[in-house]
């Protein structure tokens, strides 16, 4: 395991590739939605890198919803009903994100979209996670969750702010138990 608080670990890896960074050309329809807000904070205080794009509410995106969300079957159906469009982030060919620069993320982490900020993270219920994803740097050198928690300076406080600030953004209620801290990460 690595020493603790690396907040260069995300960029390391992102370098490194494929990471939530970069995906499988061709599989640009299972990246997160962007809500509108989280659109506009990014062109605020981000160069301009093309890095939107409208998609479609395609069935196979709408069920990996439904399993991020399970106990919301119906409003996750509302709020992103097939046929109809949401924002993404824009990925080049290769399918690296458009914001991914020389040295990482050219958004301010204060304007980046939520999802970035949480992952490896996400709540099931009222318990912080990690999501199983092999090429993750933070989850090769933090191991488990509180490793990984450590390595990159977060907190379960922190974690559920940023759960809470995603479901408020993407239309979601909030949850109880998800109180918002002063310090995010």
């Amino acid at each position: 395991m690595t020493s603790k608080n690396d907040p260069a670990v995300c960029k390391r890896c992102a370098l490194a590739g494929p990471t939530c960074c970069i995906l499988t050309p061709g599989q640009e329809e299972f990246c997160f939605p962007l809500a509108v807000a989280e659109k506009d904070r990014i062109q605020e205080l981000a160069p301009d890198q093309g890095g939107f794009a409208l998609e479609p509410n395609s069935k196979a995106f709408v069920d990996m919803l439904l399993r991020l969300f399970p106990d919301e079957r119906e409003l996750v159906r509302s709020l992103f009903p097939e046929n109809k469009f949401h924002f993404r982030l824009a990925v080049d060919k290769e399918g690296k994100c458009r914001f991914l620069g020389q040295n990482g993320c050219v958004v301010p982490l204060e304007a980046r979209p939520y999802y970035c900020r949480l992952f490896p993270f996400w709540m099931v219920g009222d318990q912080v996670t990690v999501f199983d994803m092999a090429a993750c740097l933070a989850r090769k050198e933090g191991v488990h969750r509180n490793g990984i928690m450590d390595l990159l300076g977060a907190s379960p406080a922190q974690v559920r702010d940023l759960m809470g600030r995603l479901r408020l953004v993407w239309g979601l209620p909030p949850r109880q138990g998800m109180r918002p801290v002063k310090k995010g990460f």
